[in-house]
């Protein structure tokens, strides 16, 4: 297949699946989905390309965490500047951790990581851990409705979106809403 031909397949798959986002997002939430917010996630330990082990309970209470599900795909690509940006400023107090939802694919994630030079774990998902154990349904090869989740230090999910969806003034107004920066941190001192 042509590379222009492709180019236009994957443009026209990350418009579909912003379609499909928000017009889920005005239909009614199932039960198990409204459950999520205010909940926790079963823990996962899960590898990174070199085959460090990352843990997403060992990051609370000490910082917040970003959870990222993700296809990389070119929508959601786009997006990595500001979580490494996020990541880059806010390091000390919040964790980002994205899991690759391509299974057995190592040659994607390692180009997205020689691409854009990203500081924060990388995670193969090769038994789709995202799928059976949280429960986020999701086609093979493609990230969940949902890819996009905030916790607070008890552990505790604040946001759930989809990281291609939200913008990015409100994803940063989440993160500072959550009170996962210390005041200090963000260049603000307690009036005595």
């Amino acid at each position: 297949m042509r590379r222009s031909t492709r180019n236009i397949l994957s443009q026209m798959k990350g418009l579909f699946w912003k379609i499909v986002i928000k017009t889920r997002w005005r239909l009614p939430r199932g039960r198990r989905e409204r459950d999520v917010i205010g909940g926790r996630i079963p823990d996962f330990t899960l590898r990174d390309l070199s085959g460090r082990p990352f843990t997403l309970s060992k990051t609370f209470p000490k910082k917040g965490a970003v959870l990222w599900l993700t296809n990389l795909c070119p929508t959601c690509e786009e997006r990595i500047a500001l979580l490494q940006e996020v990541y880059q400023t806010r390091h000390d107090h919040l964790e980002i951790f994205a899991v690759s939802t391509l299974g057995e694919d190592r040659t994607t994630p390692e180009r997205i990581l020689q691409t854009h030079q990203i500081d924060f774990p990388l995670l193969l998902d090769p038994n789709d851990w995202v799928g059976t154990i949280l429960g986020f349904p999701h086609p093979q090869g493609a990230c969940p409705l949902y890819n996009l989740l905030l916790f607070d230090r008890s552990g505790t999910v604040r946001l759930r979106s989809h990281l291609s969806a939200i913008k990015e003034e409100d994803f940063l107004k989440a993160i500072e809403s959550l009170s996962l920066i210390p005041s200090e941190a963000r260049g603000e001192t307690d009036a005595a």
